[in-house]
C-alpha cells in the first residue's frame, strides 16, 4: 500500500476564491495537493506528475470555460484510465449533467457549496478504494 504522502489529489475549478478556500481547507492533509484553474491546465499537471506522486484523485468543478468538467474526466480516462474521478457543480440536473459521461467514469458527485467535511471523505474513500484495487466508479 503506498502512503498517502506518495499520491496526489488534484483539484480542478475555475473560480479561484473556490481554489483558494480548498487549499485553506486541505492544507493539513497527508496527500499531495494540486489545484487547476482550468481542464487544460489540470491535463498539463497530469501529464508532469507522471513519474512522481500520481495524481489518484480529481475532484473536478463541471461547468468550466473552453473544456467543461466532464470533458475533462473523458480525456483523463482515456490516458489515465486508474485515475479517480469525481465531479462538483452548483447544478440542480447533476444527474442529467453526469449521464452524458461514459457509465463508469465516476466515483462520486457532490454539489455546491461543497461540504468539506462531506468532501474529505469522499477522497479518502476513493484513495482507500484506489489502493485496494475495487471497482472504483458508480
Amino acid at each position: 500500500m503506498t502512503s498517502l504522502a506518495d499520491i496526489a489529489v488534484l483539484f480542478v475549478d475555475d473560480e479561484v476564491e473556490i481554489l483558494s478556500a480548498l487549499k485553506s481547507c486541505f492544507r493539513r492533509e497527508p496527500y499531495v495537493k494540486l489545484f487547476a484553474e482550468s481542464a487544460e491546465q489540470a491535463l498539463a499537471l497530469l501529464e508532469e506528475s507522471n513519474g512522481k506522486a500520481p495524481v489518484v484523485v480529481i475532484a473536478s468543478d463541471i461547468h468550466m470555460p473552453d473544456i467543461n468538467g466532464i470533458e475533462l474526466i473523458r480525456r483523463v480516462k482515456s490516458r489515465f484510465p486508474d485515475t479517480i474521478c469525481m465531479l462538483v457543480s452548483g447544478a440542480h440536473n447533476m444527474h442529467e449533467l453526469v449521464k452524458e459521461v461514459c457509465p463508469g467514469h465516476i466515483f462520486t458527485t457532490l454539489t455546491k457549496p461543497i461540504d468539506v467535511p462531506v468532501l474529505k471523505k469522499a477522497i479518502i474513500d476513493a484513495i482507500d478504494c484506489y489502493q485496494n484495487n475495487k471497482t472504483c466508479t458508480r
